[in-house]
């Protein structure tokens, strides 16, 4: 019996100046109608060539497909013109999810122009039909007030709203066939399981195949029956994704296993509680005036960081988590001396940071710096490495041109680069090698505080885990204190000794990591651990979502603020604000742990 989509015998070339080479090598892929299937596999395995040539968007030259099949629904796509595929098959039978929905929605057009675009152009409707069809599919993936939405631009919209865009998109023209390209990597792991649990259920209620293009096992775990390993282009393992993950056969997929699943390794750190600190936060605060023409109340403010206090020891590793817009990034650039504080204070290396002369300020921003998110954007694209990687020098310390060159490469050898690569561009590196030149930079100036902001959040899981590694080394070569922040808590639970869990600019729970990973106590914390896929879900029922959206920073509710998503809510969360207590080896702002008179109330 032939399967609803299938691949045969697929031989992909790329050609260019240093000659052809073979991207894709496929022998056989069988999904049946209905049923999710992943393609797993690290970045330039050939995952997204494989994407582009099913929807004959493959760029040729200098691509060229050299034999196979493409089967879809009994139609071999690969001999339909360019024609016939726009009119017959793109957005009408297959439709694709994208990684990053602001590259793929228009920022100048309102989400419900960009609707309806597709739905009369597709679907020949009128401008009536076309607005119910788009209030149908807002209502479908789940969106709350979609007239409103529907008037909305992109940017006006969160990460999670944005991503259920696109799946309407998707399901516009009734598409029976969606490619999904890592359709949750840039998502807050809350917002992840509620758009997997989404997809999931389009799939069971309207019947449509869906293809899952990962680097994450743990996402392939949870949502695909079956499963394909690529790697250099060729299908080295294929089959029942439980099966394949509890006894997998090639070295190349136990090595991806192994991976997403290193062991913690504390060998070479020192117990915080024998250091002294290195920075102390106190009661800190910071609010941002809000300005707005279209509102004549006065004094709004963004309560963004709301009385935060914490400190952390000399060679410790801070771990801080928690949903987009809860105050991470704020309390960071606080730290990084880019803010001053409504209220309270930062003492770094004994110092009051907001205290100091400009002279001193100086020297304190070289002790502090920083490793971003996606280093292809962190970058210079027009400087070569030795000029990004030695930026900070320039600024900092005064060398002559032999002295900078030979700091420079030996930077690059202690981050696992070689120094001969020292006049290339960015371009010309792998995303893990694009992080270590991050790395690189950041440690040129021999800083005592490095923050890392999502560090492996852009490369795939066997880079993820050498950048890890090497970081860990580092750390104790070269007695640095780390604060990381992360999505991935898996990557926090590998790294840091202490984690920090904020909610609306307010910490909910902070103490020793692996106190607080084995078991968590403030309801937030739980959820957010159980919302994590992993490699031993077994369906995306596994997954946890927390009700509701964030609440807004400008009028966060009263009492405990996480209280209205709260499943453990009782009376006493909604009037009065949870004072932060020790239980149990940590630090949790809860009232199921509170002595109050109210609570029993």
């Amino acid at each position: 019996m032939n399967k609803y989509f299938e691949i045969k015998n697929l031989v992909v070339h790329h050609k260019n100046f240093e000659g052809v080479k073979t991207v894709l090598d496929i022998d056989y892929i069988g999904i049946d109608k209905g049923e999710s299937f992943g393609i797993v596999g690290e970045s330039g395995a050939g995952k997204t060539v494989l994407a582009l040539t099913i929807l004959k968007l493959l760029s040729i030259p200098p691509g060229e497909i050299v034999s196979g099949e493409i089967w879809l629904d009994g139609v071999d796509l690969l001999t339909l013109s360019e024609k016939e595929m726009r009119e017959q098959i793109r957005g009408h039978k297959i439709a694709m999810i994208f990684q990053d929905p602001m590259s793929t929605l228009n920022p100048v057009f309102t989400v419900g122009y960009q609707m309806k675009k597709i739905l009369t152009q597709m679907r020949k409707m009128n401008k009536h039909e076309a607005q119910d069809s788009a209030l149908e599919m807002l209502s479908l993936v789940k969106l709350p007030d979609p007239q409103e939405i529907l008037m909305k631009y992109p940017h006006e919209l969160s990460g999670g709203q944005r991503q259920r865009i696109i799946i309407a998109m998707a399901l516009c023209c009734d598409a029976e066939f969606i490619i999904a390209d890592e359709p949750t990597r840039n998502l807050d792991v809350t917002i992840q399981a509620g758009i997997l649990k989404l997809i999931d259920e389009l799939r069971r209620e309207r019947g449509i195949t869906i293809l899952y293009i990962a680097n994450n096992l743990g996402l392939v775990s949870a949502t695909c029956s079956r499963m394909g390993v690529l790697k250099e282009g060729k299908v080295i393992e294929q089959g029942l994704v439980r099966e394949l993950l509890k006894n997998p056969e090639q070295e190349y997929t136990k090595m991806l296993i192994k991976a997403i699943t290193p062991n913690k390794n504390r060998s070479g750190r020192d117990e915080a509680s024998t250091e002294e600190n290195l920075l102390e936060i106190k009661n800190l605060k910071k609010y941002f005036p809000v300005k707005s023409e279209f509102r004549n109340v006065k004094n709004l403010t963004v309560k963004a960081v709301d009385d935060v206090t914490f400190e952390i020891a000399k060679g410790d590793i801070l771990g801080i988590v928690g949903e987009s817009g809860c105050g991470k990034s704020t309390l960071v650039n606080t730290i990084l001396l880019l803010h001053k504080p409504t209220e309270g204070s930062v003492m770094f290396d004994h110092q009051n940071i907001f205290e100091l002369d400009k002279k001193s300020l100086r020297k304190a921003r070289k002790n502090v710096q920083i490793v971003f998110q996606d280093p292809f954007w962190s970058l210079n694209p027009r400087w070569l490495v030795k000029d990004i990687i030695g930026e900070p020098l320039k600024v900092h310390e005064k060398l002559s041109a032999d002295d900078y060159l030979d700091r420079v490469k030996q930077l690059m050898v202690m981050v696992g680069l070689k120094p001969e690569n020292a006049y290339k561009y960015p371009h010309e590196f792998s995303g893990g090698e694009r992080q270590r030149i991050a790395v690189a930079r950041a440690l040129s100036v021999n800083p005592k505080l490095v923050v890392l902001d999502e560090p492996t959040s852009a490369i795939d899981v066997v880079s993820q885990a050498q950048v890890l590694a090497m970081l860990d080394e580092l750390k104790t070569k070269l007695h640095l204190t780390y604060i990381m922040i992360s999505h991935d808590l898996s990557v926090v639970n590998y790294m840091a000794d202490k984690i920090i869990v904020m909610y609306l600019g307010k910490i909910v729970e902070y103490g020793p990591s692996d106190c607080v990973f084995a078991d968590p106590k403030h309801p937030y914390t739980k959820a957010l651990f159980h919302a994590i896929p992993n490699i031993n879900n077994t369906s995306v029922n596994d997954l946890a979502i927390i009700k509701g959206e964030i609440p807004s920073a400008i009028n966060p509710p009263s009492g405990c603020r996480f209280h209205p998503r709260c499943e453990c809510a009782m009376p006493v969360c909604e009037v009065v604000e949870p004072e932060i207590q020790v239980v149990d080896g940590r630090k949790v702002a809860c009232h199921l742990y509170s002595k109050n008179e109210w609570t029993n109330k």
